[in-house]
């Protein structure tokens, strides 16, 4: 894929200083643009400049204008998170998230002041079996002092459409976008155009168990660097299990990264092996949370391995001293976790995608995505 020529940067050059009426000289970025006239404009737009008969203008002076953050933006990333949030994140765990984003997303500026931000983590995925890039959307903060402004032409909706059109969809750099987004959320993602609902996520929970009835069949370990061949093998029977779903790749490459070098969360992750001839069964990842309760973060493995996976955590979680386990899970795909007498409930959260930009339709994404907690940047 040709990389876009960086507009936003451009397009803030040319316009800033600029009085409204005065011409501003675009046509060269508007037949570079990747995506068409049509997408050029509504970015110039954004910057206050319209065509005209005689070439484009400055309409007006806005109020704010978006561009892309990159790593030495991360400052002021760090004190608008702290004034959405009301607590500053770690810095670590910021880098961590945001390693393999470059811009790490679009944020909107008043004068010198982020007031607003939409963060893209990009993720590898299979679409029916077909290797694609996706992006995880997150860390979406506007200023407590612009949030009244959501409209079509507020910060939200700036930062919001500029990463949509520029990053997620045909000929962009992901094909598809996703999140957790409440379900208030959503409803206000969704007045302004840019999204539409394609899943829910369902909480399974289970009764901690220290019988662990696969325990003749199975022994477990902690996994361990030598052990990625084995990952590699169970995430290939995965993924031919659920072919015709959108999964995250959790290859070992992924695991690594995601799980063992996470920097501020400790998880167990535990590979299952069959006794008899100690061929890998299942990785489980698990946690313990704070209200003494115990996660089950992600599973990779054939369909055929979660009974036992689930077996082995809910033992671990009867070890830890916990009374239950819980897993996440999109609706869609209950299904395949509610066994052993599962309990499930609605969380409140669903998960979207993009209408705003051209893409998949909704219908062939709707009821596709496998996500568990691990699928998060928050779990």
């Amino acid at each position: 894929m040709k990389p876009e020529p960086d507009l936003l940067t451009r397009l803030g050059e040319r316009t800033g200083g600029c009085e409204p009426g005065a011409r501003v000289a675009l046509a060269d970025l508007a037949q570079s643009d990747p995506f068409g006239a049509q997408a050029f404009a509504a970015l110039a737009a954004r910057f206050g400049a319209a065509a005209g008969d005689g070439g484009w203008i400055l309409a007006k002076k806005p109020r704010w204008r978006p561009g892309w953050v990159r790593p030495g933006d991360e400052a002021a990333c760090l004190d608008l998170f702290e004034s959405a949030f009301g607590y500053r994140v770690n810095e670590r765990l910021w880098r961590w998230k945001y390693r393999d984003a470059d811009p790490s997303g679009v944020g909107v500026w008043q004068g010198d002041r982020l007031v607003a931000f939409y963060g893209g983590m990009p993720r590898d995925v299979l679409v029916r079996g077909q290797s694609a890039s996706a992006v995880q959307i997150g860390d979406v903060m506007v200023e407590p002092s612009q949030r009244g402004v959501m409209t079509r032409s507020g910060p939200f909706q700036i930062a919001a459409s500029t990463f949509l059109e520029r990053r997620i969809g045909h000929g962009r750099p992901h094909l598809l976008g996703f999140g957790f987004p409440t379900v208030k959320a959503l409803q206000v993602a969704q007045k302004l155009g840019l999204y539409a609902e394609v899943d829910q996520i369902t909480q399974i929970t289970w009764t901690a168990d220290a019988s662990w009835r696969h325990r003749i069949a199975m022994r477990s370990t902690s996994l361990t660097a030598a052990d990625g061949t084995a990952v590699d093998r169970l995430w290939e029977r995965m993924a031919r299990d659920f072919a015709g779903s959108i999964i995250g790749v959790r290859d070992w490459k992924y695991v690594e990264a995601r799980y063992v070098r996470h920097p501020t969360v400790e998880y167990r992750c535990i590979l299952l092996k069959r006794r008899f001839d100690g061929a890998p069964h299942a990785l489980i990842v698990l946690r313990a949370l704070e209200d003494g309760q115990a996660e089950l973060v992600d599973i990779v493995g054939p369909r055929s391995s979660f009974d036992a996976a689930i077996s082995a955590a809910r033992r671990w979680a009867a070890d830890q001293g916990a009374a239950r386990v819980r897993a996440w899970i999109t609706s869609s795909h209950a299904d395949a976790l509610a066994l052993q007498s599962a309990e499930s409930s609605p969380l409140g959260l669903v998960v979207p995608t993009n209408v705003w930009s051209p893409g998949p339709a909704v219908d062939e994404v709707r009821g596709r995505w496998w996500l568990m907690a691990g699928d998060t940047d928050f779990r």
